[in-house]
């Protein structure tokens, strides 16, 4: 029944005013980005089954990558391994392309590989690893191993195996986000770190700042004795779905996995090491960002990142098919569960303390970053103004 002659109570117009202007608001700082939607350890569990990792062959790669030599910035061996990788990602049909930048004497070659989404607006999830090799081996306790490059098997070809592993199955997870594999360059080269990352942070735009769902980094996660440890500065969600990832996955211990076994103590967050790493940059831009990585390879060694850390001992067999298979598994998990997407980075408390850029290890305490909005906030004002401006017309038309 239709009661076309019943008038509803109006409401005050500074009431309205107030309510327009909030879903304006809402509606332009609210983007369509997918949630988390699996967050349930029920729903987490579920989506186990589809993991296609396979540590086996991530652990080939890292073989293959030392073959080459070390890819130190501007070497042949560099240069090979960009080719091949552009070669293998465009057979898989991403979309590959690099940026060259001068840096303190050095040209680095930045490497994309972009999987483009079925959506269009939705953003992307930044993947990183760096693939540079150390250029001396200035923490071998043998002096004349100490100008010599470093293999380079776990710190490099590890995160880089792991990131062409997880390109293979990327395609068929029909995520409604871009993926950008960021394969950067010069991150540990001695004297000066992160210079690939930093070059691409220093030309974003802000467009592109706050397309960006997250920054995952992965550094050092190869280790046979695999410990991810808390590394700051992060993102506090992105640490909790990782480690809510990790219960799911059996590798937390004292929790119990989704197939029921004893989780293992391999991500141990109640460890927290300040490094200055490539998910810096992105961090500082209010970029949520996470750096995966094990802090402790080889035997513990004070100021260092262990004994094998920057030696002639970063070789393949420190580097376990089981421990690449792990992690490779908690990121595609992650990508499968939107975990690391529609995150809120104006809300999000972040850590304060950044690194030095001086230093791998020490911490310094800095003024946090908020994320860049202007965009969305003028389209806000611009979309509230329009509003107000329309009831204001309406007002005087019905007073006359």
């Amino acid at each position: 029944m239709r009661h076309a002659d019943v008038r509803a109570p109006t409401a005050p117009r500074g009431l309205i005013l107030a309510v327009l202007a909030i879903m304006v608001v809402a509606s332009t700082t609210t983007g369509t980005h997918a949630s988390f939607d699996r967050a349930t350890p029920a729903g987490i569990c579920s989506a186990i089954d589809d993991l296609q990792f396979d540590g086996a062959r991530a652990n080939a790669s890292v073989a293959w990558q030392v073959d080459l030599g070390p890819r130190t910035t501007g070497s042949n061996a560099s240069a090979e391994l960009r080719s091949t990788i552009t070669a293998d990602l465009e057979s898989l049909g991403y979309d590959v392309s690099n940026q060259t930048h001068e840096r303190f004497g050095m040209e680095l070659t930045n490497l994309f590989a972009r999987w483009p989404s079925n959506s269009t607006g939705n953003g992307q999830l930044v993947l990183s690893a760096h693939y540079d090799s150390r250029n001396v081996a200035d923490q071998d306790e043998n002096e004349s191993n100490q100008s010599l490059p470093v293999p380079g098997a776990n710190d490099a070809a590890s995160g880089v195996a792991v990131l062409l592993e997880l390109a293979r199955h990327i395609p068929a997870m029909d995520l409604d986000y871009d993926v950008l594999l960021f394969f950067n360059d010069a991150e540990d080269q001695q004297p000066k770190y992160t210079l690939g990352a930093e070059a691409w942070a220093e030309n974003l735009t802000e467009d592109e700042i706050n397309a960006t769902h997250a920054f995952v980094l992965l550094d050092m996660v190869g280790d046979a004795d695999l410990q991810l440890h808390d590394v700051a500065p992060g993102n506090a969600t992105l640490k909790s779905r990782v480690v809510e990832l990790g219960t799911s996955l059996g590798l937390v211990n004292g929790t119990t996995a989704c197939n029921e076994q004893a989780g293992e103590d391999i991500i141990q967050y109640d460890t927290t090491v300040h490094v200055l790493d490539d998910h810096v940059h992105a961090h500082n831009l209010g970029i949520p960002a996470i750096d995966l990585m094990d802090t402790s390879f080889g035997e513990a060694k004070p100021y260092t990142f262990g004994s094998y850390w920057h030696t002639m001992e970063d070789t393949p067999d420190k580097v376990s098919a089981d421990s690449l298979g792990k992690v490779g598994r908690l990121v595609e998990l992650g990508l499968r569960t939107n975990a690391f997407v529609g995150i809120d980075a104006h809300q999000e408390v972040q850590e304060h303390d950044s690194p030095s850029p001086d230093g791998d290890v020490e911490g310094v305490e800095t003024e946090d970053h908020p994320r860049r909005n202007t965009g969305l906030t003028v389209m806000a004002m611009a979309g509230l103004v329009s509003i107000v401006g329309l009831l204001v017309v309406v007002e005087l038309k019905g007073k006359r």
